[in-house]
């Protein structure tokens, strides 16, 4: 049998929890931008001589409340890209490998799957083989590692990781799907 090497990435779709996060990501800075301002202006203040003097150390405070304010910012936008979360999909020959890939810079190996010890692997909306998706028994561990997206199929794999049963959700390609069923058609149900 010829060796496969097939990857796929999918961004997570974002969920409305996900917007509430940013919002109060974004209004939390505005808040703290705000109070800072409003600091810098006091001390600013404070440092004033009624003789028009101390515009030295003004200078300074307003500089460095400059720089709070910049450093503020850029945290936020450092935390909201850290939540952009990516499934990176890699068949290589029998094995399923999930990556989880945030703010495409840090990579976490999530699981590897040996599709010859699947039990099986379906669209999550066939109503022959989902049965098992759909009312796991007690103690099956479900890892969604699906994009959540209505773009392509979710698929489920059915198999033992760690000595634990699990189900994983994914949305592979076709082709992934047609490379794993030629490794253990009789698990594979495609189409």
């Amino acid at each position: 049998m010829e060796d496969i090497f097939l990857e796929h990435l999918v961004q997570k779709k974002r969920t409305s929890a996900d917007t509430i996060r940013d919002i109060c990501i974004i209004t939390g800075g505005v808040i703290i931008s705000l109070g800072l301002l409003v600091m810098i202006f006091m001390l600013a203040m404070a440092f004033s001589t009624p003789d028009g003097g101390g515009s030295g150390a003004r200078q300074i405070v307003f500089t460095v409340g400059l720089l709070l304010v910049a450093a503020v910012w850029y945290l936020i936008i450092y935390f909201l890209n850290s939540f952009k979360v990516e499934y990176e999909y890699i068949v290589t020959n029998n094995e399923l490998d999930i990556d989880k890939v945030l703010a495409k810079k840090g990579r976490k190996h999530l699981i590897t799957i040996d599709i010859h010890n699947a039990e099986l692997m379906a669209r999550i909306d066939d109503a022959e083989n989902n049965s098992v998706y759909k009312n796991p028994p007690e103690g099956v561990k479900v890892l969604n590692y699906s994009a959540m997206t209505d773009t392509g199929f979710t698929y489920f794999i059915d198999c033992t990781v760690d000595e634990t049963r699990t189900i994983v959700l994914f949305q592979p390609t076709q082709k992934m799907v047609e490379a794993l069923w030629k490794r253990n058609p009789r698990a594979v149900k495609h189409g």
